[in-house]
């Protein structure tokens, strides 16, 4: 009795398992048959290509639609859009315009969150600047600020008389907020419009290169 039960545990465990490999095979052939007729070299790809493509596991209808918008897989599987800040799904419309990742880059540079940050930086001195990482002007806008902020302090604890010398601080910061702000904005349209600097007056700071002399028309 006991051998008869030990030989059904067996076959209950054979099958199982000849069922199991079974489906293993069948997903195999479910996976080569998606690439069975892909010519790769028809396609313009390099075999090490078409691997890479089967190894990420993109499907063919994905690897048509790149070629169709002319985009390599190689140059897709890199991830090109998390550097450009932008979507996959945005990327890929834009390329599919006939942009590439330059323009890309210069249409997406000026999005909403920066215009936010520039406004901002009207009430918050150098918060554009340090999110920019333009650190040396940010750094210069806090200094600025907080000596105008002791400048003001100072002026109030030592004043015996009702003449308000400290106004002249608080003016000062006043000054350092729309310095911080107008420069943000200005930067957020240079950034959005290149070609505009080449057309500019250098009286302010660009945000991305040195001080220009003033009044100086550049070309």
């Amino acid at each position: 009795m006991k051998k008869l039960l030990f030989l059904v545990i067996a076959l209950c465990f054979s099958v199982s398992f000849a069922q199991f490999d079974d489906d293993d095979d069948d997903d195999d052939s479910v996976k080569g048959n998606e690439w069975a007729d892909f010519d790769y070299q028809h396609a313009g790809l390099t075999q090490t290509e078409f691997q890479k493509v089967k190894e990420s596991g993109m499907s063919k209808e994905k690897l048509l639609h790149l070629l169709e918008i002319g985009v390599r897989p190689s140059e897709y599987l890199k991830e090109p859009w998390k550097k450009l800040g932008v979507t996959e799904k945005e990327w890929l419309a834009e390329r599919a315009g006939g942009m590439d990742d330059n323009d890309i880059d210069r249409t997406y540079s000026n999005r909403t969150d920066n215009q936010g940050l520039a406004y901002l930086s009207f009430l918050v001195p150098s918060l554009y600047q340090w999110s920019t990482e333009q650190y040396a002007k940010a750094v210069a806008i806090d200094v600025a600020w907080a000596s105008f902020l002791a400048l003001s302090i100072y002026l109030a604890t030592t004043n015996e008389d009702d003449s308000k010398p400290w106004v002249i601080g608080l003016g000062l910061m006043g000054a350092v907020h729309l310095y911080s702000g107008i420069d943000a904005i200005i930067s957020t349209m240079w950034d959005n419009n290149p070609e505009a600097r080449n057309f500019s007056f250098g009286i302010v700071p660009t945000g991305k290169s040195s001080f220009a002399a003033a009044a100086m028309l550049r070309f």
